[in-house]
């Protein structure tokens, strides 16, 4: 059983970024007319969200998000012992996109830096594993990255993805504390056999190359095997009926009343689906903070996101709170946990404006001479 208890904690600051291009869900009213447009937007919530070009990746936002917490908070860049990057939108198939941050980052030699492969739960199992090292003497200081560009594998012909799907990044700083008094409880849950619920089918290791050309897959749905496919009816399934339960046996676990609880994070999936399991685990009207109408669904950061939204939308602040915070979806994986917010820095929702340069074109260059020696 999944069930983790950490202490000795602190969550030191958090960041988020998104990329420059702004989009609005009308301007799909032409392709799809503005009846459907508004139905969608009624029905899942998104009116806006933020794009990433075909440069920008989701290691450029969580960069931009943890330089935001190192030079706001004056951190020694070589005081950071762990760096977890979770994504499902990685640099590269390899190498870890957490050893390129290391080295980007200006982290010391001696920080364990990798990579983990989740998204829309991403950012619990995240938390759990940064609170896992903390539990250990030598680790004092760990950074969580969480982000997607979940734009870039949504066919622009599918709406019922590519009107959801946003990008942003988001940075986590937590220290290990000796005098915290709050334990953080984890519940966390995989469901297998629903894998091919939410999937990107084609570029990984078992179907390496398939077609790019767009073809008409299912009614009013164009993809190629390259794009992302959702089967909604089961999603939403698993959404209304498994969180639930996993919340309901989390709260009975632990003996947690959702009533002392100061705020609750959901995973930013739809916000019908969010209501939906708001009503059926007890969370009362006020206490569950919503951004997808402004940032659509980022996969692995919009909980951070959503925490950086709510308390700093107008200027950066300090907060002290107790929260839940809970992801679900592709995996079929889920998670929740609580957590202590301790004059935590939150930092207001920053655009990021760079990109990283690999130079990977000059890669095979570089080494030529080799063959002609």
């Amino acid at each position: 059983m999944a069930n983790l208890t950490f202490a000795n904690y602190r969550v030191a600051a958090v960041a988020s970024s998104v990329p420059q291009h702004l989009r609005s869900s009308h301007d799909f009213a032409e392709r799809y007319g503005q009846d459907v447009v508004d139905k969608i937007i009624k029905n899942v919530g998104v009116e806006q969200g933020y794009v990433a070009d075909e440069r920008t990746t989701t290691s450029d936002l969580c960069e931009h998000a943890a330089n935001t917490i190192i030079e706001e908070l004056g951190i020694a860049r070589d005081s950071i012992d762990a760096l977890l990057f979770v994504s499902q939108t990685p640099d590269y198939v390899a190498p870890s996109t957490a050893c390129v941050l290391q080295m980007r980052l200006g982290l010391s030699v001696d920080c364990l830096a990798y990579d983990i492969n989740l998204a829309c739960s991403g950012f619990v199992y995240g938390l759990s594993a940064a609170l896992s090292y903390l539990a250990n003497s030598g680790i004092k200081r760990v950074l969580l990255l969480c982000g997607d560009t979940v734009s870039k594998h949504c066919s622009p012909e599918d709406r019922g993805l590519v009107m959801l799907s946003y990008d942003a990044g988001s940075a986590m700083l937590i220290d290990k504390d000796a005098d915290s008094t709050t334990p953080a409880h984890f519940k966390l849950r995989t469901i297998g056999d629903g894998y091919r619920s939410l999937i990107v089918p084609y570029g990984g290791y078992r179907h390496r190359t398939g077609s790019h050309e767009r073809t008409l897959r299912e009614p009013e749905v164009v993809r190629n095997d390259y794009d992302g496919y959702m089967n909604g009816a089961d999603v939403f399934k698993f959404s209304i009926t498994e969180v639930p339960k996993l919340v309901k046996d989390f709260k009975a676990d632990f003996d947690i009343d959702y009533n002392n609880i100061d705020r609750h994070f959901l995973h930013q999936a739809n916000v019908f689906i969010m209501k939906n399991i708001a009503k059926r685990v007890g969370i009362v009207d006020g206490k569950m903070p919503v951004s997808i109408d402004r940032y659509g669904n980022t996969g692995a950061a919009t909980i951070p996101l959503t925490i950086c939204d709510h308390y700093a939308r107008e200027a950066d602040t300090t907060v002290s709170e107790t929260v839940s915070v809970c992801g679900f979806g592709i995996g079929l994986s889920l998670g929740v946990a609580t957590l202590a917010l301790k004059d935590t820095r939150v930092f207001k929702v920053r655009s990021c404006e760079r990109y990283f340069d690999d130079n990977i074109d000059n890669l095979h260059n570089e080494t030529r001479s080799l063959v002609n020696v």
